[in-house]
């Protein structure tokens, strides 16, 4: 009697972290052959990653991840048990600004400052 072959489909979580690396490659302009050559693989190996046929080694993720100038955890985004508080963290490039140069200053009451003139820009409204 031969085997059957068995088509599993992908991982969920495979399925999700391809998606966020397609989501942050395309948000970042590169193609898929510009994200495999920064990282070592081909660009077929990119696409096989982004539709969740291929799992991606931790090794290979951590690349993309600095390919891409993001944190690896963007990748994990909405699962449980990755930032219990904030059900997805996606940074625009203004927002990504913002929190660069939050964190160059160094002294408390610059940061309180920075806090304070966001915070009331944010209330501020023409209606009165």
């Amino acid at each position: 009697m031969a085997k059957s072959k068995r088509i599993s489909s992908p991982d969920p979580v495979d399925l999700s972290v391809g998606a966020a690396v397609r989501t942050w490659r395309t948000m970042r302009e590169m193609s898929q052959s510009e994200l495999g050559q920064a990282v070592g693989v081909t660009f077929q190996q990119i696409q096989k990653y982004e539709c969740g046929r291929n799992r991606v080694a931790a090794s290979v993720l951590y690349r993309i991840s600095r390919a891409l100038d993001v944190s690896v955890i963007e990748f994990f985004a909405g699962w449980d048990g990755v930032l219990p508080d904030e059900p997805q963290i996606w940074l625009s490039a203004d927002e990504k600004r913002l929190l660069i140069a939050y964190r160059a200053v160094h002294t408390r009451g610059g940061r309180e400052n920075i806090l304070y003139l966001a915070e009331e820009t944010a209330a501020y409204r023409l209606d009165g």
